[in-house]
């Protein structure tokens, strides 16, 4: 009898070795896939709104405040709290403005910045800086 191939045991054990092997070696995808991409876009966007309203002159002082003691910023109209946004307890935030970020009527910034946040276990960071002559928003990574 002639042996031309192999047997379905064997095969089997191939493919195992194969799929646990590509466990082990390639980079495990978290829950918290994008989860930095999309708090810095949410900081970009509620920047460039508050721009927009004071450039269109509207009723009212939009800002936004950055407490990283609690992970939350929050977007405000004068005193009023109008969007509270936290971070998961594995990242931490900063803004290093010297206040709460405002525009003028013309878009240029009052206190403007950095905002960073921070991955505790992977140590990664994505930033959105708000440029001072200009209230330009950029995203680095």
């Amino acid at each position: 009898m002639k042996d031309d191939g192999f047997t379905l045991l064997e095969v089997i054990t191939v493919f195992s070795l194969i799929g646990i092997l590509m466990v082990v070696c390639m980079p495990r995808i978290s829950a918290n896939f994008r989860y930095m991409d999309k708090i810095a876009e949410g900081f970009l966007g509620d920047a460039r709104f508050i721009q927009m309203e004071a450039m269109k002159g509207s009723s009212g002082k939009y800002q936004i405040a950055v407490n990283s003691g609690t992970g939350r910023y929050y977007l405000k109209n004068n005193t009023v709290i109008i969007k509270t946004v936290s971070v998961k307890e594995r990242y931490k935030i900063k803004y290093t403005g010297t206040g709460e970020l405002y525009f003028n009527a013309d878009g240029t910034p009052v206190h403007p910045g950095t905002f960073t946040i921070t991955d505790t276990k992977t140590r990664e960071e994505k930033s959105v800086t708000v440029v001072p002559a200009t209230g330009r928003t950029i995203i680095k990574e």
